[in-house]
């Protein structure tokens, strides 16, 4: 896409890349101005390349700790079916005697939380 300019003594100039832009940094203020300007572009490159490389970076972490809190969950979603399962099978006052199990499937339960805290 093109920009286009005017300058201050009125004419209009097209940018078309900003090596033109360069070109005409060089034409009106010199050579200094213009090396100094693709300077400032480089070290803006650099800057945003950096900054979407911890971006990515800080998104794969977010990505592995989502994929270990959701097997962490599965896990817990698991142990809570199997001891419902295990409550619906039985009858009258076994149902009493299902529930000492329970402990220390819900002591695995606290674990696996406190491992992703």
């Amino acid at each position: 896409m093109a920009d286009i300019i005017t300058l201050k003594d009125g004419s209009v100039e097209i940018i078309l890349e900003p090596k033109n832009f360069q070109e005409l940094i060089d034409q009106y203020l010199g050579y200094e101005a213009a090396k100094y300007f693709q300077l400032l572009v480089k070290n803006y490159e650099t800057r945003v390349e950096e900054a979407e490389e911890g971006t990515n970076s800080d998104l794969r972490s977010y990505e592995m700790s989502l994929e270990s809190n959701t097997r962490a969950f599965q896990e817990i979603e698991e142990i809570c079916r199997n001891m419902i399962s295990d409550f619906n099978r039985e009858e009258g006052r076994n149902k009493l005697n299902a529930l000492r199990p329970w402990y220390k499937r819900i002591c695995e339960i606290i674990k696996i939380i406190h491992n992703q805290i």
